[in-house]
């Protein structure tokens, strides 16, 4: 009895030592997906894997480290960029740290990059709950104002907003269905695209 105690003793107490996946980041890199995530101090995982989806199910590997990761001592860092992610719709990514833990899924939509230098998504807006959000290449952190206009030419919202990184993230829930003009200045360039509510 007193060997099994013993060996609870150090299972628990090496599995607290156990490193863990931290800060998991996915962002937009171009027409590529960027993972960060931290593994934490403590004792060395057998490698680890990410994995990229199209549904949030089936997932498949897209890139398997299968060496000695992390350290005792201090955080590691790991970045790792996904060239190929599927575009125009939600991609999804986890990752393994062996044997340890899996992390949950995080989730980016990854748009065509066109001539355009901004990007509308979701287009079509099919909920109430959901948010449009644009993205401006190259306007980080910046102060832009516009409009919404309706297939009339009416004038629906203005705008004005700072960019975060990128990206705006612009209220729709009181628009109601139909074709939508969406411009935007940031003090140095105009863009426009149109969009459309289909609840």
């Amino acid at each position: 009895m007193k060997k099994i105690f013993i060996f609870i003793f150090i299972f628990f107490g090496f599995s607290g030592l156990a490193q863990r996946i931290a800060n998991l980041n996915v962002f937009l890199a171009g027409s590529s997906v960027g993972v960060k995530f931290t593994v934490s101090k403590g004792t060395s995982c057998n490698g680890y894997i990410i994995w990229h989806s199209a549904d949030s199910v089936n997932f498949t590997q897209v890139y398997n480290y299968p060496g000695i990761c992390g350290n005792t001592a201090t955080d590691e860092n790991i970045s790792f960029l996904h060239s190929n992610p599927i575009i125009n719709v939600n991609n999804y990514y986890k990752v393994d740290l062996v044997p340890i833990e899996t992390s949950t899924i995080k989730r980016i939509f990854v748009a065509e990059i066109l001539n355009s230098s901004l990007i509308i998504y979701p287009n079509p807006v099919i909920t109430i709950s959901d948010m449009l959000t644009a993205r401006i290449y190259s306007a980080n952190n910046t102060k832009v104002t516009g409009f919404i206009f309706n297939q009339k030419g009416n004038l629906i919202k203005e705008i004005d907003l700072t960019t975060q990184f990128d990206l705006l993230t612009i209220g729709v829930a009181e628009l109601n269905n139909g074709l939508y003009l969406l411009k935007l200045n940031d003090g140095q360039r105009s863009y426009s695209s149109k969009f459309i509510i289909n609840r």
